[in-house]
């Protein structure tokens, strides 16, 4: 398939058909499930981008695909695009799997849609009534679809697993987490440029590596390839001026309102005073505080629902003055 600019697009996790950097994790996982000792309720925690999403969509059909025709490759950690639970997941109609997550306006997991999932883990499935639900972004779960889905994982059935995906930047309730068996997702930096690399190349040579410099893997890659995706898109140089590319993503965010967007921003904002600090050492404390200026004000933009132009207007105020 050959990708052009208007409908280059990054590849949701579900989508991701091979597995990249996890192979410790996947292979203890896989003996869990195997000899029966796999906990009911897991905790993956991590930053947003490293791949947890995608690691349990492999997961998942690593022990849903066991007894059908072009199951999971655990030698190469791929999915086949042919095999009937990938096609059936992909369709989110697969019987024995359960996605809970917001709905596409909503910024919060509200309570209806735990409700929505307790009506699943009722009916029979048929698959040896084994049931799995994987819920993404929890650390969105307001407190009552947080409460209401503690009841739920309290008491899960012999054959049910609940796979919790955490942003680790934000914190989830104690209570949720005390009934998890935690995992936390960590890759070193040169374990996250292999990764990048891998992923790069299912983008058939239209994202470029040589555009990312060493600054980008303070992040994680699945943060950078949205960064490489909206560049290429508008034809903008993704590492030569720091400044005009927070600009750039400034007017992006008011325009579409895409949280990926706004994690370039983070990202690009944290480098742009990386790189400040590093040219002018005497005002690092200086930079410093205006760095965590705009990190609270996009913090509490995120979690308020404050005036969004109004806080955009206030960073790009302090990042133009900081060269005056």
């Amino acid at each position: 398939m050959k990708y052009t600019q208007n409908d280059l697009k990054v590849l949701y996790p579900i989508n991701q058909l091979s597995l990249f950097g996890y192979n410790g994790y996947f292979n203890y996982f896989v003996k869990l499930f195997d000899k029966g000792k796999m906990p009911n309720s897991i905790l993956l925690s991590g930053p947003k981008g490293i791949g947890k999403s995608t690691f349990i969509y492999h997961l998942v059909n690593y022990i849903l695909s066991k007894n059908e025709d072009k199951k999971y490759s655990t030698a190469n950690f791929e999915i086949d695009s042919d095999n009937l639970s990938y096609k059936l997941l992909s369709a989110s109609t697969h019987p024995n799997f359960y996605l809970l997550d917001k709905n596409i306006l909503d910024k919060q997991i509200k309570i209806e849609n735990v409700r929505n999932l307790r009506k699943f883990l009722s009916k029979t499935s048929y698959s040896q009534d084994l049931k799995i639900v994987m819920i993404d972004n929890s650390e969105l779960l307001n407190i009552n679809s947080a409460n209401a889905l503690l009841k739920v994982i309290e008491e899960p059935g012999n054959n049910t697993f609940f796979f919790i995906i955490h942003d680790s930047s934000f914190k989830i309730i104690d209570t949720i987490k005390s009934r998890c068996s935690e995992f936390k997702i960590f890759f070193s930096h040169n374990e996250k440029k292999s990764i990048l690399e891998n992923i790069i190349l299912q983008y058939k040579n239209e994202l470029n590596i040589k555009n990312v410099d060493d600054n980008f893997y303070l992040d994680t890659p699945g943060n950078i390839i949205n960064c490489l995706v909206n560049f290429t898109k508008s034809n903008n140089e993704l590492s030569k001026d720091k400044l005009l590319s927070i600009l750039y993503l400034i007017e992006k965010y008011r325009k579409d309102k895409d949280p990926q967007t706004l994690s370039s921003l983070i990202l690009f904002i944290e480098i742009y005073y990386n790189e400040l600090a590093k040219n002018n050492k005497s005002r690092v404390t200086f930079y410093y505080c205006n760095y965590l200026k705009i990190l609270r004000k996009i913090h509490d933009m995120k979690n308020f629902n404050l005036d969004e132009k109004n806080i955009l207007v206030y960073i790009t105020d302090i990042l133009q003055n900081e060269k005056k």
